[in-house]
């Protein structure tokens, strides 16, 4: 069906589906792609339109702090509406397309991070990871840690019990690679005869029944002063690892903590990437690394896509248990010149006398994991938007282990680079700069905040991302990841989305 803008709706009216999917994002959009053409009726609520408009996006802007160990709480409000978008596409608007799964390391229970382990495995999720790189029109990832070998690219011989090089695949499907590639697929699911889109559709309150164990409705408010209804028999959240806690915490009319927050978790456990660097070329300081030979070659991505980004090192799950550390990745590219300090002249000059030959230089910046944290949380703060709805507070908190973490791998990988005989390893900073560079830094990636577990007393939502207690509702996204992981998240939240849409033809032919 075509899309339907709710500001031009008769006031009062009622939108009804059988599946109801709150969020146009790429989660969203997946879904009501995978449903198109099913039988059933879907309705996808979108905030925005097709095109940014400010008033909308106004709607995101909120509260927010970073922190770490011994460090007081640093200004980051711009971060949370400038690292979404709020219109149909959501944040894949200006996603740059990269991809990968996460490794086998990511979903397991590791006793040295707090609130780790998945209620699946990375075997379990295989299938959905092929569907999902099918989706975005990607080369399938491997099933576990891999020493890739790529025909003409490869990677540097380090030791593969402690590190291992891993590709990533770049789709043009997102706004950042090809924007009429994800114009295409973002509006494709408004094509289905089954399917209908409305914009300018902003959810207000999650409605619960009066027992509070099943969804009753969605009230719906648009900027032009009109309010609708929404009724279906099943809902998925799927407005982002920020709002989707936002529009929980919101619905208060009846639980009055909120939609599934009976042990106070909706918020908690807030989860991102930042990239660790130095990039001080006029101090003659950065982030490098000195290899005694010239001619390596680091192309590792397949594709090509990147312009710089050569080649990536994640540490094994054994070198993770070994050091009692998160995981990581080091990204290494080429870099400008950058005249040397005192310490890199005389590495230069170690390095040339036992190669007997001039080395090469290139930079790096690392990723570490974030580990799940109860005080790094988002909230509900003391302000309103436009349609009255309580703005967010993010305060973003490191831990004692996420730096202990960083430092550890830091060490190990320049261990495993001067024992393999390949070169020196230069991070020019200490602990006291990690928040500035955590801040200056942040992805668009929010996890956590409505984790998984079986437990309702350690989870949001089940191992069906079905709410704990609600039993038509459902959460779709990366917030519903119990750990960050390294990498990027888009392919992991589509692999979970196609899981989950799964779950609901079973569920819904069963209830029929």
């Amino acid at each position: 069906m075509p899309f339907i803008d709710a500001r031009e709706l008769p006031a009062g009216s009622e939108i009804a589906a059988d599946l109801i999917v709150i969020g146009g994002g790429m989660a969203g959009l997946a879904l009501a792609r995978e449903w198109a053409g099913s039988g059933r009726s879907v309705a996808v609520l979108e905030s925005g339109d097709k095109t940014p408009d400010l008033a909308t996006q106004d709607l995101y802007r909120g509260e927010g702090t970073m922190r770490g160990p011994g460090t007081a709480p640093q200004p980051f409000s711009d971060y949370v509406h400038q690292s979404r978008r709020r219109m149909l596409g959501g944040s894949g608007n200006v996603w740059g397309g990269k991809c990968v799964a996460l490794d086998p390391a990511d979903f397991a229970q590791r006793s040295w991070v707090p609130g780790s382990g998945w209620p699946i495995s990375r075997a379990q999720i295989q299938p959905y990871y092929d569907r999902a790189s099918d989706l975005l029109e990607l080369p399938h990832f491997p099933p576990g840690e891999t020493d890739l070998k790529v025909a003409g690219k490869p990677a540097l011989e380090i030791d593969s019990g402690r590190f291992f090089s891993a590709a990533r695949h770049v789709s043009k499907l997102s706004g950042g690679t090809d924007r009429a590639a994800f114009d295409r697929w973002r509006f494709a699911p408004a094509q289905a005869a089954n399917v209908t889109v409305y914009l300018n559709a902003n959810v207000t309150e999650l409605k619960l029944r009066p027992d509070g164990r099943r969804l009753e409705r969605l009230d719906v408010a648009c900027l032009n002063g009109k309010r609708h209804t929404a009724r279906g028999r099943a809902y998925v959240l799927a407005t982002g690892g920020i709002e989707n806690v936002r529009l929980m915490l919101a619905s208060n009319s009846v639980a009055k903590d909120g939609v599934g927050n009976g042990a106070g978790l909706v918020g908690r456990n807030f989860q991102g990437h930042v990239t660790f660097s130095v990039g001080e070329a006029a101090k003659g300081r950065a982030s490098r690394i000195c290899f005694t030979r010239a001619g390596l070659d680091l192309r590792l991505y397949t594709d090509g896509s990147l312009r710089q980004t050569h080649c990536v090192f994640a540490p094994t799950l054994a070198d993770q248990r070994r050091r009692r550390a998160g995981n990581a990745t080091m990204t290494l590219f080429e870099m400008a010149p950058v005249p040397p300090d005192p310490e890199t002249a005389a590495i230069r000059q170690t390095l040339q006398a036992m190669s007997g030959a001039a080395g090469r230089e290139v930079g790096y910046f690392m990723m570490t994991e974030h580990m799940p944290n109860p005080e790094s949380r988002i909230t509900l703060g003391s302000t309103s938007d436009a349609l009255g709805m309580p703005r967010v507070k993010l305060d973003w908190a490191w831990s004692e282990a996420d730096f202990r973490s960083l430092e550890s791998t830091v060490a190990a990988f320049a261990q495993a680079l001067g024992e393999a005989g390949l070169g020196r390893f230069q991070f020019p900073a200490d602990r006291s700069q990690f928040v500035a560079m955590a801040r200056s830094a942040a992805s668009r990636h929010h996890m956590g905040s409505t984790r998984m577990n079986q437990d309702p007393a350690q989870g949001v939502v089940d191992a069906d991302s079905r709410v704990h207690g609600v039993s038509n509702l459902y959460v779709a996204g990366s917030s519903v990841f119990p750990t960050s992981g390294i990498g990027n998240p888009t392919l992991t939240l589509l692999a979970m989305t196609l899981r989950l849409s799964d779950h609901l033809k079973t569920e819904m032919k069963r209830a029929a």
